[in-house]
């Protein structure tokens, strides 16, 4: 789809990332909204179930711990218990990484970019050796809270020796605006020879320092795309037109927005998602929540019924991807390779 890659050298081998499944896990805490507490885990209760699925079909997920689940006993015993059949990443929400602040405690809605950088960076520190230790093994994956990657996370992550970010994607929503509509749908270096970067005219003069030991930072796009092919350079103005005139688009199977994620999408749409990619040449990069696993801990999964309806649909994907030859592949899985392609 050449209308959808922009740059041969950034955009890594595009065409050899078909039939690559990815499966990511944010573990972070009930939603407060619904079970009323602050901080509760019994979400975490869905995880085997989901983890045995995933054994049956062969996939390998990436589960992205946020501070608190790290120090949950029943997930440190969880992923103890995974071995190598998964991978364990980092995922920031600032608001319970120390240092915090009494304006930052409670505060859900926190999001990496309205964190001093000094401060967001000691953050970052502190949080990766929670899950090292949590875990075994040092974290080389990484996904912001609310998707919210800034520069002071990018220059950090590389310090730190993450190798993989997923929290960009070309129409992810952040806030009211869409600010990554310039984003590759492959996964692609993030870093000063890149025009894919993040939008801030402030990236280069902060990760560039030719004397740091610097991990290159591979984003693995989180997969969101048009039903069918649209132009890149009708992306803005698509979504700058009012909601009736997208729906109106939507009705006439013109232009319509699918996203890889259980909770948002039927199973013919999630299937759909996975034909697109392998046509386009890309990875299919799905987003779960823990608490999307297990009934009663957030709107997704009110009831039982709609717990056993969202694991239907993750079979029926999981299912498909194995009949078609997918193969499954962690985040630093998919950066690794991504470095060796294009080095």
């Amino acid at each position: 789809m050449k209308s959808e890659i922009r740059n041969p050298k950034s955009e890594i081998a595009a065409r050899r990332w078909a039939k690559h499944l990815v499966v990511t896990v944010s573990v972070e805490p009930d939603d407060p909204a619904v079970v009323g507490t602050l901080g509760a885990y019994r979400s975490l209760d869905g995880l085997v179930g989901f983890h045995a699925l995933c054994r049956r079909y062969g996939v390998r997920p990436t589960y992205l711990l946020t501070y608190s689940a790290a120090c949950e006993p029943r997930c440190v015993e969880f992923a103890r218990a995974c071995g190598n059949e998964a991978e364990f990443g980092a995922h920031l929400h600032p608001e319970e990484v120390p240092p915090i602040s009494d304006a930052e405690r409670g505060n859900t809605t926190l999001r990496p970019s309205q964190v001093e950088p000094t401060r967001l960076r000691e953050k970052l520190a502190n949080l990766m050796e929670r899950v090292g230790e949590a875990v075994g093994r040092k974290p080389t994956s990484y996904r912001a809270g609310f998707f919210d990657l800034t520069p002071a996370q990018v220059a950090a992550l590389g310090e730190l020796g993450i190798e993989a970010d997923s929290s960009l994607g070309p129409l992810e929503r952040v806030g009211r605006s869409h600010p990554f509509l310039h984003v590759p749908f492959a996964p692609h270096l993030i870093g000063v020879d890149s025009r894919f970067q993040i939008p801030d005219s402030t990236l280069k003069s902060e990760i560039r320092n030719p004397k740091s030991e610097m991990v290159p930072l591979v984003e693995v796009p989180l997969t969101s795309l048009f039903r069918r092919a649209f132009p890149r350079a009708l992306f803005g103005v698509y979504f700058r037109l009012p909601g009736p005139a997208r729906g109106a688009l939507r009705a006439l199977g013109l232009a319509e927005v699918l996203r890889f994620r259980p909770a948002a999408a039927s199973a013919r749409d999630l299937i759909a998602v996975c034909r697109r990619t392998e046509r386009m040449g890309t990875p299919a990069v799905m987003t779960t929540h823990s608490n999307e696993l297990c009934p009663g801990t957030s709107t997704s999964v009110p009831t039982p019924a709609a717990c056993e309806g969202y694991f239907a649909r993750l079979e029926q994907v999981f299912a498909f991807a194995r009949e078609r030859g997918w193969a499954s592949f962690t985040l630093t899985e998919v950066a690794r390779k991504a470095r060796g392609e294009a080095e």
